[in-house]
């Protein structure tokens, strides 16, 4: 890997950033009692990204515009 390089442009290079992502996905979607489809854990996964990372406004102002 290019670590300078990457430090360079202020990407996370530990694995630490995605364990710690990992483990809020794992608390809401490995829920007692859930069941999930490949295609609706996907789409549910992408919201819930788009809410965590600060875009959901973003998101909401495009499903808006398209409908």
């Amino acid at each position: 890997m290019q670590y300078k390089v990457f430090r360079e442009k202020g990407l996370l290079i530990g694995s630490g950033a995605i364990e710690s992502a990992h483990r809020v996905y794992q608390q809401r979607f490995k829920l007692s009692g859930q069941h999930w489809t490949k295609e609706g854990l996907q789409q549910t996964i992408q919201l819930k990204s788009a809410s965590e990372s600060g875009l959901w406004d973003k998101i909401t102002d495009i499903a808006r515009n398209a409908a």
